[in-house]
Order: C-alpha cells, then structure tokens, then sequence
C-alpha cells in the first residue's frame, strides 16, 4: 500500500510514519510538509492507496488538497487528522467526501484502531457524527455543477473558485488546488463578480453567503 502523509510539523510526521509502518508494515509511505508539495507529487502522475492529512496548515489546508484531490478527479480515500475536532471541521471533511476524520485529541489506542479500520478499506469518523446503521452522517451541500439562487447559476468550476475564495484562499493557492493557471482563475473571480454585482472579493463572498450559494468554512492559523 502507497501511503500519501501531509503534516507540515516533522516531529508529528515522524510520529505518523512510526505509527503506520506498525499497523502496515508493507507499506510505502511518503511525507510531504506542504500541501503544495503533496499537490505537485500527485500531478506528477504518483498514485496512492490512501491520502492522510494534517487540516489546519499554513498556506493551503487539508480541505484544500481534499477538494484538489476530487477536482482532478482521484478516487484515493483521503483521512483528516486534525488538532481541532469542532463540528464545522469535521462536516466540511464529510461533505467534501473524506474517508475518516481523526482528531489528534484521540487516546493512542484509538488513534491506532482508526487508522487499522482506515488502512483496512473502512471509514472512520468521531462517534456522534455516525449514525443508527454505523454509517457517517452526511449534510446537505450544493452541487457545485449546478448552483443556482434567482437567475444565479454557477458551472462547477466557479463553484469551486467561489468556495475557495470564501476558505480564504489566494488566486494562486486555487489555481494550486484545482490544477488551473492563475490566469484561468481571474477569469472566474471576474465573471463570480460580474454574477453577483459586486466590485472586490470580500463583498463576492458575503453577496453569496447572504444569496446561500456556499458555506463558509473556517480556517484557523495553527493545527
């Protein structure tokens, strides 16, 4: 198994790597301390069982790469592994399809039996977010293809551009993450202004906040 591991601290990725060589011995892991790096390896045509990931990190966070991931269209389960289990972390990891959500607040023990249940093909994710049947609840969440408020419709990229923007992203940071060229992405933010008559992207942001095209994502500075 070819295992993908994004933390930008070196002595929690050590401890990570320790971790899964003991639950899977065989496996081939790679670390990467950016999500930047984790990006540029993917695009260069690596391929990997599973994806973990540290979700507060400077510059693009662990959603980022998750919503890269499924935006270049790989099929790769991704697992958050965050310092933060708040609830708006762990449903904007289910509502983009991650795989498990481990928060790092964990006992070792059950840090360890996550990441067995995870190596192993299951899902895992904080008790209160599973439901009756043992499966993760998932939240209603706007197509991106298909956007739509009043006479307001988005294709999927825009979408996409418009949700980055309001995580806090840079226009170099989305054309990181989703694989386009800066330029590509000012074509984007120009038409979401021109839809929503707004003039900068703070005001695109709240104009489609209050319209209730996305939902913004907290970001914080530290993991």
């Amino acid at each position: 198994m070819d295992i993908l591991l994004v933390e930008d601290h070196r002595l929690v990725a050590d401890a990570m790597q320790v971790m899964l060589k003991e639950i899977s011995p065989a496996s081939t892991i790679t670390a990467c301390y950016s999500t930047q790096h984790a990006l540029s390896i993917v695009d260069s045509g690596r391929k990997f069982h599973l994806v973990l990931t540290d979700l507060l990190m400077p510059g693009i966070d662990g959603l980022g790469l998750l919503i890269g991931l499924k935006n270049r269209d790989k099929s790769v389960p991704v697992v958050i592994i965050s310092g933060s289990d708040d609830d708006n972390h762990v449903r904007s990891a289910i509502e983009n399809g991650a795989a498990g959500f481990i928060p790092k607040t964990l006992p070792a023990a059950e840090v360890i039996a996550g990441l067995k249940t995870i190596v192993s093909g299951g899902t895992f994710f904080p008790e209160r977010f599973i439901n009756s049947t043992g499966v993760s609840q998932r939240f209603e969440k706007k197509d991106a293809s298909n956007l739509s408020n009043s006479n307001i419709k988005l294709g999927r990229k825009q979408g996409t551009v418009l949700q980055l923007m309001a995580d806090g992203n840079s226009n170099k940071q989305i054309s990181q993450i989703i694989g386009i060229t800066e330029a590509t992405v000012k074509y984007h933010t120009s038409q979401l202004f021109k839809l929503l008559d707004v003039k900068n992207r703070t005001s695109c942001v709240r104009e489609a906040q209050q319209r209730g095209l996305i939902n913004k994502f907290e970001s914080q500075s530290n993991s």
